[in-house]
Order: structure tokens, then C-alpha cells, then sequence
């Protein structure tokens, strides 16, 4: 459906004089202003946009009649995108970060048990050193015991052959007495 509207903006060209631009404006399907710059009284289209512009209207590369400026706009376009794009490396960063963190955790988590791992196996490695020390005095006790008997069971010969040699030396002249 297409309707044509007809505009009539005031201007102020001149301090001492009032313009009237007209502007018809042609609805399209796509629910699109286009825009056609008419007339303007005084006759100066190129002034049209000039005195459009101080009004706070613009007329766009396809003419379209716009409130903000089509620089502006495409400035404030721009900028959407990159808030955009912002938003989504945010996002995304945002994602990396609470993988990070799970991942953190998972290791924190790991590395715990390891720790308390370690903290068993030195524990144990340590009762076995004290162990080892204890088996090792108990066999020194044990060596040193052997050694003095052995010291005792060899006085104990010595005795015993100085025994049996004067026994022997008794028995030889008892012997030879007789």
C-alpha cells in the first residue's frame, strides 16, 4: 500500500524571513520513508538541506528523511557493532575464564590428594628409617652380646687347655713314677 504524505516544515533562512520546505514523503512496502525535496520558497534546494539540517532533519544517500545525522548514524552504527563484538570477546572471555576456573579447581583438587599422597608415603618412608635405625642398634646390641661371649667362651678355653695341660703334666710324672 503506498500513501504519499506532504510535509511542511518551517525554515528560517534569514532572521528576517520564514521558509517552508515541503516534502513528500512516499511510504514504502517495507515500511521505508523516501523522500523527495520539493520546494523550498526561497528557491535554493542546496540551501533545502542546509536549513533541513538546522532543523534537525536529515536526508539520507537514498533519501530518506532522518532526525539524526546520516554520519551520526552510521558513527552510532559502528559503534554497535564493536559493542557488539565487545560483548561477544567478553562473553567469550568470560567462558575461558569459568573454564579456567573449573580446571583450577579439578587440579586444586588433584593436587591435594597428591599432597596428602606425599605426606603418607613420607610419613611411612620415615617409619621405615626409624625402624631400620632400631633393627639396626637391636643388631649391634645382639653383635656386641656374641662378641663377649665369645671373649668369655675363649678365656674359658684357655683356662680349660692351661687346665688340662697341668693336668696332662700331672699325669706324666704320676707315670713316670711309676
Amino acid at each position: 500500500m503506498l500513501c504519499n504524505v506532504f510535509l511542511k516544515i518551517p525554515l528560517e533562512v534569514m532572521p528576517h524571513s520564514v521558509a517552508i520546505a515541503t516534502v513528500c514523503l512516499k511510504q514504502t512496502r517495507f515500511n521505508h520513508c523516501q523522500c523527495n525535496k520539493s520546494s523550498v520558497m526561497d528557491g535554493n534546494s542546496g540551501s533545502a538541506e542546509d536549513e533541513l539540517a538546522r532543523q534537525g532533519l536529515f536526508i539520507d544517500d537514498i533519501h530518506r528523511l532522518r532526525i539524526l545525522d546520516p554520519s551520526v548514524a552510521d558513527q552510532t552504527q559502528k559503534l554497535k557493532r564493536e559493542c557488539d563484538h565487545f560483548l561477544e570477546t567478553t562473553r567469550n572471555f568470560e567462558k575461558t575464564v569459568d573454564a579456567f576456573k573449573k580446571e583450577a579447581r579439578r587440579t586444586a583438587a588433584a593436587v591435594e590428594i597428591e599432597k596428602k599422597r606425599a605426606i603418607g608415603y613420607r610419613l611411612l618412608l620415615d617409619a621405615l628409617r626409624k625402624k631400620k635405625e632400631q633393627d639396626q642398634r637391636q643388631l649391634m646390641v645382639e653383635v656386641d652380646r656374641r662378641r663377649l661371649k665369645l671373649e668369655q667362651l675363649r678365656v674359658e678355653t684357655d683356662m680349660l687347655q692351661k687346665a688340662d695341660h697341668f693336668h696332662q703334666e700331672i699325669i706324666d710324672q704320676f707315670q713316670m713314677l711309676h
